[in-house]
């Protein structure tokens, strides 16, 4: 029998029949403030959870599943979030520094406001997510951030090489000594190439030959 309580006042949260909460599923919980520092969530599936301001430091979600959830405030710092499914769940306001997130999957997840100093999310899916908060340091490399809201993020001295950011928002980010090579930018060109429009209006000579024809 594992139990979960609250991190600050003890409180009984919930009981779970199982040695372990590795690969456990939960539907609809109320965990909020729940203690689970250094747990092992191994392929554990949550979803439609509360999770409103738990703490998850070092815990160990590799392959887990949090979708649905309301994760508000969380600390999931240090923690192991290797290809887990964080998509469409809200972690406005979460602290993921120093975490590790490769292959991870956040697809349309709200996450503004939120820390991810120096974690690494190296090849993770951000797509359509809502990012507006501090990645300062955090490593990036070829993470899909199609149509994600970065706009005022703070992405200085981020790894964001071979990223995909087409159809994003980064207005006011700040991008400063964030290493770029190789990735897209938001108008599908290569980071650094300008928009060029395209005229599609009829030459002059077309125009007169034309008029002359009629």
């Amino acid at each position: 029998m594992v139990e979960i309580k609250h991190k600050t006042t003890g409180k009984l949260l919930l009981r779970v029949n199982a040695n372990s909460l590795r690969g456990v599923i939960l539907l609809g919980e109320d965990l909020g403030g729940a203690d689970l520092m250094e747990l092992d969530l191994t392929e554990c599936k949550l979803s439609s959870c509360n999770l409103t301001e738990a703490d998850l430091r070092n815990a160990n979600l590799t392959h887990a599943r949090l979708q649905n959830c309301v994760a508000r405030r969380a600390d999931f710092s240090y923690a192991d979030i290797t290809q887990a499914n964080l998509s469409d769940s809200v972690f406005d306001n979460a602290d993921f520094s120093f975490v590790k997130s490769k292959n991870a999957h956040f697809r349309h997840a709200k996450m503004n406001g939120g820390k991810f100093l120096k974690g690494d999310f190296a090849h993770s899916d951000f797509s359509f997510a809502e990012l507006r908060g501090n990645f300062h340091g955090a490593i990036l490399h070829k993470c899909n951030l199609y149509g994600a809201d970065m706009s005022t993020a703070d992405l200085s001295m981020a790894d964001l090489r071979e990223c995909d950011m087409t159809g994003a928002n980064i207005q006011k980010a700040d991008f400063n000594f964030a290493k770029m090579q190789g990735s897209i930018g938001t108008n599908g060109q290569p980071w650094g190439t300008a928009y060029k429009k395209i005229d599609r209006k009829r030459p002059w000579w077309q125009l007169w030959g034309r008029s002359a024809a009629m």
